[in-house]
This record gives structure tokens, C-alpha cells and sequence, in this order.
């Protein structure tokens, strides 16, 4: 019986990419001291999100296993060059070795190891997402994306940092510290993208 099929795979590699984008913008608006709840991005931009950090940690898991493959297949090849020169008897140890292996991939099925890593990436997905999550806020901190909101002759200038589907969010720097807010999208609305710049404000990030 399979343990698991093409179209399972694909759903737990869907769902594992969605986690991870969940989890970057949720960490992301809770360094604002937002709400995620309040946050709508869209599907493209999560799975987008979740697919970079997913694919990051996917590769480094492949870079692992191939300098792993590296090392066994340097040991191996030493040891039967040792052998050639009767330096070492390693032929009851290769045999004992491959019999051990042939055991272990005839027991256990390549479908719940397959399954087993998918669990082993999205657990590790979510964490990475959370942390880049905070990484990016203290960029948008670091450096203020200004941004002019127009709409019925009214002009509003502030530092965004983010787009949802149907609003943005932004911040303005005032005497008593910065203001967080957002502002619902319209076809009237017109957004005017700045030069950004580097700021001292560090109060917009709540620790």
C-alpha cells in the first residue's frame, strides 16, 4: 500500500509553502504591533513568499545530503584502494555495511520517508518564515519607503510597508512617535512611490 501518492505530495508541498507565507507575514505585522487578522495578502504573494523560504531550506537540506554522498563515496573509495594494497581487510565490513542497507531500504518505505521529510520541511519552513518576518520589519524601519496617497485632492505622505489585495499599510513620523495606520484602496486612489530613505526611528517596531 502507498504511503503516499503524487497528488498528496503536491498537496503537503502546497501546504508547507502556504505555512511558511503565513508565517513571514503574521511575524511581519506583529512586529508593527498589528494584528495579522487585520492583514489580507493575497494567495499569490503568500505562496510566492512561502515557496523562496521553502526553497531555501530545501536546498540547503540537498547541499547536506550531496557533501554527505561526497564523504561516503571518498570513504568507500579509500577503503577499496587500502584493499587493493591488502593494507586492510574490508571486505566482510563493506559486506556487513551493504546487507544493512539493503535491510533498511527493503523495510522502510520510500513513501514515509518522503512523508516524514515533507513534516520535517514545513516545521522548519514556519520557523524560517517567522524569522525572516522579523528581519524584513527592521528593514522597513531602517529605511523609510515614502509613499504619496492621493485621493479626492487629498494627498497623505508616509512610509509604507505593506500592500494587501485591497489596502495599504504605512506609518507617519510625528512628535509623539510614529502612527500606524492603513487606507483602503480604490480605484480613485493613486500611490506615488519615493525615493526611500534611511531613518533613525526605532519606536515603530514594538519589542
Amino acid at each position: 500500500m502507498k504511503i503516499i501518492d503524487p497528488i498528496s505530495s503536491a498537496l503537503l508541498l502546497t501546504g508547507c509553502i502556504y505555512a511558511a507565507g503565513t508565517s513571514q507575514n503574521n511575524s511581519f505585522m506583529r512586529a508593527f504591533g498589528i494584528n495579522p487578522e487585520f492583514s489580507q495578502p493575497s494567495i499569490e504573494k503568500t505562496l510566492y513568499d512561502g515557496g523562496l523560504i521553502a526553497f531555501e531550506i530545501a536546498y540547503r537540506h540537498l547541499t547536506y545530503t550531496l557533501y554527505a554522498l561526497a564523504i561516503l563515496t571518498i570513504t568507500l573509495i579509500t577503503f577499496h584502494i587500502l584493499k587493493q594494497h591488502k593494507i586492510v581487510d574490508t571486505k566482510s565490513k563493506i559486506l556487513n555495511a551493504k546487507n544493512v542497507a539493503l535491510t533498511v531500504f527493503e523495510r522502510v518505505p520510500l513513501g514515509l520517508c518522503l512523508l516524514s521529510y515533507m513534516m520535517f520541511l514545513s516545521f522548519s519552513s514556519f520557523q524560517k518564515g517567522q524569522e525572516d518576518g522579523i528581519k524584513l520589519a527592521y528593514t522597513f524601519i531602517e529605511r523609510c519607503h515614502w509613499v504619496l496617497l492621493t485621493e479626492n485632492n487629498e494627498t497623505t505622505k508616509a512610509c509604507a510597508f505593506r500592500k494587501d489585495k485591497d489596502s495599504i499599510w504605512y506609518y507617519q513620523i510625528e512628535a509623539d512617535g510614529p502612527k500606524k495606520n492603513s487606507k483602503l484602496l480604490s480605484s480613485s486612489t493613486h500611490i506615488t512611490y519615493l525615493e526611500p530613505e534611511i531613518t533613525s526611528t526605532k519606536q515603530v517596531i514594538d519589542e
